[in-house]
This record gives structure tokens, C-alpha cells and sequence, in this order.
């Protein structure tokens, strides 16, 4: 009886060990250490996207979505079985640490892949357009700024708010196959137009797009941030 409660007592020993030492991809930094952090970010971003089942982190490349409603006042837009893929090559271009008021500032730069299927009527731009079929974007140099509002809960990190803008550096690619029900003139005419204003088309109908890709990330880093004491993330 004796052997088993040493036995015991070593394996909570052991795991409780596991579960407080430090993450292996994580730098700790000082929070007014911006290179420290920009550092360590960029590092655990590859690291992150893969997916950490070990702190309940599943996979952001690629990032799914059953439906993305992107419709706007003059336009249906309605994109399903969305696959977006290139979020473990983001560069972290700026990390922001405000601990008197418990801000956290990041700004990445990332490219990515969206494919799925889209059902589209009304007008994108000027151009009266229809249509449903499968959907090809590429975004390129896609600068997101994100506002984080921290907590300290139980001695781990909460995200309690967040806000986000982004502005594209580079020149997006979309693709809607099927225009017009297969009409190849009136498909090409809208395709040529749309592929000279793809920049046009994501800042006027794509911020639902990318601001569900983000809520999966600050989804993913909140999950991760309440499986992981706070001191093991700073060091102050």
C-alpha cells in the first residue's frame, strides 16, 4: 500500500512539473522589450498554426469555415466550405506589450490562399454580377493590426476584448468561377474587371472574411493562454 501512494505521489509530482515548466517555444520577455517579443512571436508562429493538441490548440494552417455570410447592402455574398491556407508564414512585424493597461499590440504581415464555394448576386463595385460556383483568392502582403484588452485570471491570461484593422501592401487575386450561370461573355467581362480591382474587392467585401480568420486566431491564442500559467509567457 505504501509503494503504490509513493508511486502516486511521484506521478503528480511529475505531471504537475510538466504542466508548469517552461513552453518550449516561448521566449520570455520583458514587457518593454518590443525586439524580445517580436522575436519570440515570430519564432511560435509556425509552431502555433501547426496546431498544440497538448494545450488544445488545433491546427490554423489551413483554417476552416463551414460558412462566411460577406454580403453588404448592395450585395449577396455568401461563401461556404472555406479553406484558408498560409497563416504559419506570417511575419511578425511589430509586438506591443502596454502592462499598466493590460494592451497587447501585434502587427503581421501575411499572405494566404482562400479557396470554397461562393453564391453571389446584387452589385460588386459598379458591376452588376451573379453567380455560384467555387471561389479562388490570393492575398499578398496583408498587413492585420490587432488591439488585444488583457486580464489576469487565476494567474493566466485572458482576452476579454479585441479589435483589428488591416491594410493590403500587396495585389489580391480573385477568381469566381462560374459567373452568370456559365455565360462566357458576360462571365469574361466580369472576370477582367475583377481581376484589375481585387485590392477594391477585398477592403470593400472582404473584412468579414478576415475578421473571421482573426477571431479563429485570438480564439486559438486565448485557448492557449488559459492552459498556460502567465509568468511562463513574460517575464514581468
Amino acid at each position: 500500500m505504501r509503494d503504490k501512494s509513493i508511486i502516486v505521489t511521484t506521478l503528480l509530482v511529475v505531471f504537475c512539473t510538466s504542466v508548469i515548466e517552461s513552453v518550449p517555444f516561448i521566449k520570455k520577455c520583458k514587457s518593454d522589450d518590443a525586439k524580445c517579443m517580436k522575436e519570440s512571436a515570430q519564432a511560435a508562429i509556425p509552431v502555433f498554426a501547426t496546431g498544440l493538441p497538448e494545450y488544445g490548440v488545433k491546427s490554423l494552417d489551413p483554417v476552416t469555415f463551414k460558412k462566411i455570410d460577406a454580403s453588404s447592402s448592395g450585395l449577396k455574398l455568401v461563401l461556404t466550405d472555406v479553406t484558408v491556407k498560409g497563416l504559419k508564414n506570417c511575419i511578425a512585424k511589430k509586438i506591443k506589450r502596454d502592462k499598466p493597461k493590460s494592451k497587447l499590440f501585434i502587427k503581421l504581415l501575411c499572405s494566404a490562399d482562400l479557396d470554397g464555394q461562393y453564391d453571389m448576386k446584387g452589385h460588386l463595385l459598379f458591376l452588376p454580377i451573379e453567380g455560384n460556383g467555387p471561389v479562388h483568392v490570393k492575398l499578398r502582403e496583408a498587413e492585420i493590426d490587432v488591439e488585444l484588452d488583457l486580464e489576469d485570471h487565476n494567474n493566466k491570461w485572458n482576452i476579454k476584448h479585441w479589435q483589428h484593422s488591416f491594410n493590403l501592401n500587396g495585389a489580391s487575386e480573385i477568381v469566381f468561377e462560374n459567373l452568370f450561370s456559365g455565360n462566357k461573355d458576360l462571365g469574361s467581362a466580369a472576370q477582367e474587371v475583377i481581376a484589375k480591382s481585387g485590392n477594391e474587392i477585398v477592403y470593400e467585401e472582404g473584412p468579414p472574411v478576415i475578421k473571421a480568420v482573426v477571431d479563429q486566431v485570438v480564439k486559438s491564442v486565448n485557448t492557449f493562454f488559459h492552459a498556460v500559467p502567465a509568468e511562463e509567457l513574460s517575464l514581468d
